[in-house]
Parts: C-alpha cells; structure tokens; sequence
C-alpha cells in the first residue's frame, strides 16, 4: 500500500508540474497578447514613452493585486476549510462521547477539502442519532411515567441533559415491559378480589364503612392506584372478610349440630323438624340470629325434660367412649354418669363430658381410625379361623373354602405389619406430646399382646378339647364299636344304593334287620353302626383301636355299596354281631380293618371279607342266627 501511495504521489508532482507549465505557458501567452494590445492601442492614441512606462506600472500594479487577492481568497478558503475541520472534529468528538460510540478516525492521506466533507458528513450523521435517541427517550419516559403513577413505583433513572445509550434505551423498554406486565397482574387481581369481597359482604349483611373500602367499592376501576400498599390493604380486606364469614360457617355448622342434637336429645319428630330445617339454612347473621333463636328455644324444651336429655347424652356420651376405646375404669371416672337424681347441673356435666370426649376424639381421629381399622381385621381374623376349625364347613359353601382361606392368611400376613407400623405412629404421637395414647385402658403394644395372649390361650384350650373328645370318642369306640353316620353329601349315582336294605339274609336263611344310620356330631365317622346298646367284649375277645376315620372320597364311596345277598356258606360262618372301620394314615399306607365283635373268630371274619359283595359294604351289621 505504501508503495502504491508513493506511485500515486509521484505521478501526482509529475501531473502537477505539467499544469504548472502549461499554466505558465497560457499566462505568458495572455500577457504577451495584451501587452500586444496596449501597445497598438497607446501608439495609435500617440501616447509618449514616458506615459507608456506610467501605464505599464499601473498595469503590473494590477496584475500583482490581481494575484494578491486572488492568493488571498484561496488562503481564506484554505482557513475556512481548516476551522470547518477543527469545529467538525471537535463536534463529533462530543458527539461519539455522547453516544457512548468508538471515536471517529478519517483517513490518513487526504486533502482539507476531502476531510473537511467526511467530518461534516459524520456531523450530520450522529446528530441525528442523537436526535433519534432523545426522541425515542421522550416517548418511552412518558409511557414509564403513566405507568409509575398508576403502581406509584420509581422510574428507571436515566440521568437528565445527556444522551442514552442504546443498552439504556434496552433496559427502559424492558422496564416498561416488566411494568406493564404488573399493571395487568395488579389489574386483575384487583378485580377478582373485589368481586370476591362484594360476595363477602352480602354473606356477611354488610357495607363499605372505611375510606379505603368505599374507594374499592364505590369508586370506577381504572380510579384505583394500584399501588403494593393498596393491593396488599385490598388482600387483608379479603382476607378479613373471609375470615369473618369463615367463623360464621363454623357458628352456623355448630349451631346446626347443636339444634340436631338437642333435636334427638328431645325426640323431637321428623315432620317438625324438616319443617324448621329449611329456615335454618345458610350462614348469614340473620341465618345465625335464627339458629340461636332456636337453640334458645330447645334449651327452655330440655330444662324441662331434663331426665330424657340426660338418657340420650348418656347414651350418646356411650357411643364416643366406644369410638375412644375407653376401659371400664376410664368410664367410671365420669361418676355423675351414674347419679339418678337428674337437676342442670348434672346436664351440665354430662354436655362438658361429651365435649371432652369429643374433643379427644378429634385430636386423635386418624389413630383412633387407625385402631378401629385393625380391630375389624381382627376380628375378621378370628371369624375366618373359626371356619376353619368348624367341622361343618365343607357343607353348602358355595365353594367359598379357597377364597376363605386365602382371606385368613392374608389377614394373618398383614395384621402384624398393621400392628407395627400403627405402633410406630403411636410412639411418635407419644414423644411429640408426652402423653399415653391408651386403648382400653393400657399402651396400644400391651393391649394387642394381650389380644394375641388370650387368643392363643383360647386355641390350646379348643385344641385340648377337641383331643379330649377325640379321645373319648375312641375309647367308646373301642369298648362298643362305632357309631353309624349318614354321609351329608349325595352319593355317586350307580355306584352306592340312595339307601341301606332294610333286611339282610343270614348264611343260614334267617332275616337280620340293618341298623339305622345317623350322624355323630361328637366325631366325622362315617361307619355306621348297630343302634342297640353294646356290652362290653368278653376277656378274652380281640379288641383294637379303631384308626383315625377318613373323609369320604369318590374312590371309597364306590368301594362302599350296601351288603347284598350273600351266598351260602352253613351257620357256623355268620357273625352276631361285627363293626368294620376304615381308614388309613397321614402318609398314604395302605388301608386297615379294626374289628371289634362280639363273637365269631378271626378266620370267619376274613373269609367274609374275601366275599365278592364285600368290595361294595359301607359297614353292616349282620344278627346272630336264631
């Protein structure tokens, strides 16, 4: 570039130069011609030499002032030019300063003329940069301004007699942004507050009584400042407002309850009630006037039927102390509960008793739930194990047996993690207030070990029992044979007869009668056995325990037809009298025989068994021969 520039200057002097002489040249000629003229002109005139030389003075004198002048105009157009440079840079000097923008910097090389234009030009420019921010500042300052008063907050500061920046222009918009955002925010909630408190006020028989109140009630909306002060005194208003009708519900709901029970406490009838309910409604003052308006009255009623009102506190005050899990100690406590001579005073008690109770059931509702919950699971629990254990019960279910059991253990699985974590709710409850919280009179955990206690108690007790009977029932049956039972359920069609033949023929012709069947509720054994009294077996006969009986199954039942006729084998083979039990053990042996008779041996006994009609006998009893 430098040694373009030098090019550039050097063919410049060369062109420069040339204008020069050629410059030159053209004056010379121009002076040569009219000096040429003059003289023609003074010789044709006769003008003498000395006049000549005069006028040839006065001619150069021009010439010289000519060129004066004309040097001089240029040298005052050349200081002209200079100030115009010196005002224009000093001018945008201010005015970059002003704007906040980089100093202008023109270009090196050039000539005053050329500079002279560029700083002129840039004048102008930032002037009208400035101007353009000035107005844009006065436009925004009043939009900020109208906003301020309405919020009655500050305008964003942006100091006077100087030029803002582009970042401030920024920052003020936004401002006005964040303004006008609040003002709406403001705005509205203004008048859903208003609308709330005008609803307020008509529930609660009122009118505007402060300053401040009729400004927000009486006055037109866009009227009210939103200042914070004013929408923050707008929300205590409210919240003042909502308070009072808030206290009036609950006057009104206790009042209600009070009438309700004062209503049941007097038995007083529906239709008279339904027709003083529909005035008691709402929650107004004159709703509330109203209500103890009625109160009043049926308290005059229960002065005067003192000993029915106390009957029914007394039996209500029963009902909470049962919610509370109260002892019978704990009840006893409460001693006018008890006193027959009925006077206000003794009303007195039993009303501050009930609110105590109540108040304790309150503060306590979810554990007390809580509790309530796991006493239903147990006794749930307790009703499911006593189908369990009921010998009936595999009779008419409906097939409800697997979903019982199921409920029974999940109930058996769950009660003990409901314990716990109930338990644990408990002894916080107890260290965040330092009280007991009591059931029945003693600490949630002793209470329900006591429950478990007892239950288990109660288990070995029945299982004893049922031992004992059992054992009973096995030495009667070794001493006199089983009892005879009906099986419940139906039979299997062409495998065991609807009934038993009434008479069977003996081995030697004669008719012996079959017993009767009947069930045993002492014991599930299914053989039947003969009605008549037994004696008890001679000395010397065979006696064995008779196994434990099985339930019936399809298998057996078809194994157990009635005894046919059976096929001649001479008298000395018939039994008098002989029982057959069948059963088998837990681990699937094979099925055993326990016999007990009266007579025959042990030999007619299993050629009897090996009887073809034998397969089909449930159990029989076959008489003696006469």
């Amino acid at each position: 570039m430098n040694l373009d520039r030098g090019l550039n200057t050097e063919i410049y002097a060369k062109m420069e130069a040339k204008r020069r002489e050629s410059m030159k040249m053209e004056i010379g000629q121009c002076l040569e011609h009219a000096l040429d003229q003059l003289r023609d002109i003074w010789n044709e005139i006769g003008i003498c030499e000395d006049q000549r030389g005069e006028r040839q003075n006065v001619v150069l004198h021009h010439i010289r002032n000519l060129l004066s002048e004309m040097v001089t105009e240029e040298e005052s157009l050349r200081q002209r030019l200079m100030k115009s440079v010196a005002s224009s840079t000093e001018k945008v000097t201010t005015l970059c300063i002003e704007l906040a923008l980089q100093q202008y910097e023109p270009d090196s090389g050039i000539s005053i003329l050329q500079l002279e234009k560029a700083l002129r030009l840039q004048v102008e420019q930032l002037g009208k940069e400035k101007s353009d921010r000035l107005g844009a500042l006065e436009g925004l300052q009043k939009v900020e301004q109208t906003l301020c008063d309405i919020l009655c907050t500050t305008p964003y500061y942006i100091p006077s007699g100087t030029v803002p920046s582009q970042e401030q222009l920024g920052i003020l918009r936004e401002h006005i942004d964040t303004l006008t955002a609040e003002k709406d925010q403001r705005h509205k909630t203004f008048t859903s507050t208003k609308k709330e408190i005008l609803s307020y006020m008509e529930y609660l028989e009122q009118g505007p009584e402060t300053s401040f109140e009729r400004e927000v009630i009486c006055e037109e909306e866009e009227a009210f400042v939103l200042s914070k002060e004013n929408i923050q005194a707008l929300k205590d208003l409210h919240q003042e407002l909502e308070f009072k009708d808030t206290e009036n519900k609950h006057a009104a709901e206790e009042l209600r309850d009070r009438v309700t029970a004062l209503w049941n406490r007097l038995s007083i009838p529906k239709e008279e009630r339904e027709e003083t309910s529909a005035k008691l409604q709402g929650h107004k003052p004159s709703n509330l006037t109203t209500l103890q308006e009625e109160v009043a009255k049926l308290e005059i009623l229960k002065r005067q039927n003192l000993r029915k009102v106390v009957d029914a506190i007394r039996e209500e005050l029963e009902g909470w102390w049962n919610k509370c899990f109260y002892s019978r100690s704990q009840r006893n406590q409460f001693e006018a509960f008890y006193e027959d001579e009925i006077t206000e005073d003794l009303l007195t008690l039993h009303d501050e008793e009930l609110v105590r109770v109540k108040g304790h059931y309150e503060t306590n509702q979810e554990m007390l739930d809580a509790v309530r919950k796991r006493e239903d699971m147990w006794k749930k629990m307790l009703e499911f194990e006593r189908k369990a254990i009921d010998p009936n019960r595999f009779n008419n279910r409906g097939g409800n047996l697997l979903e019982e059991e199921r409920i029974r253990r999940k109930l058996n699985k769950d009660l003990p993690k409901i314990e716990q974590k109930l338990s644990d709710r408990i002894e916080e409850y107890e260290r965040q207030t330092g009280t007991e919280f009591l059931v029945d009179g003693c600490r949630f955990m002793d209470y329900v070990a006591a429950q478990w206690a007892a239950h288990e108690n109660e288990k070995k007790v029945i299982k004893e029992e049922r031992l004992n009977a059992r054992k009973r029932i096995t030495e009667e049956e070794m001493l006199h044979g089983s009892k005879p039972s009906t099986p419940t359920k139906r039979r299997f069609v062409g495998l065991t007869p609807t009934k038993t033949p009434k008479r069977l023929r003996g081995a030697n012709g004669s008719v012996a009668a079959s017993p009767r069947l009947y069930m045993s509720s002492a014991h599930s054994s299914i053989m039947p056995s003969p009605r008549a009294s037994r004696t008890k077996p001679p000395t010397g006969a065979s006696t064995a325990r008779t196994p434990k009986r099985l339930r019936n199954t399809p298998a057996r039942n078809a194994q157990r037809k009635v005894l046919g006729d059976k096929n001649g084998t001479g008298s000395s083979s018939a039994f008098s009298t002989s029982t057959v039990s069948g059963g088998h053990t837990q681990s699937n042996n094979m099925s055993t025989l326990s016999v007990t008779s009266s007579c025959g041996t042990y030999t007619d006994f299993a050629k009897e068994l090996e009887l073809q009609s034998r397969k089909y006998c449930r159990s029989s009893t076959v008489a003696s021969p006469t």
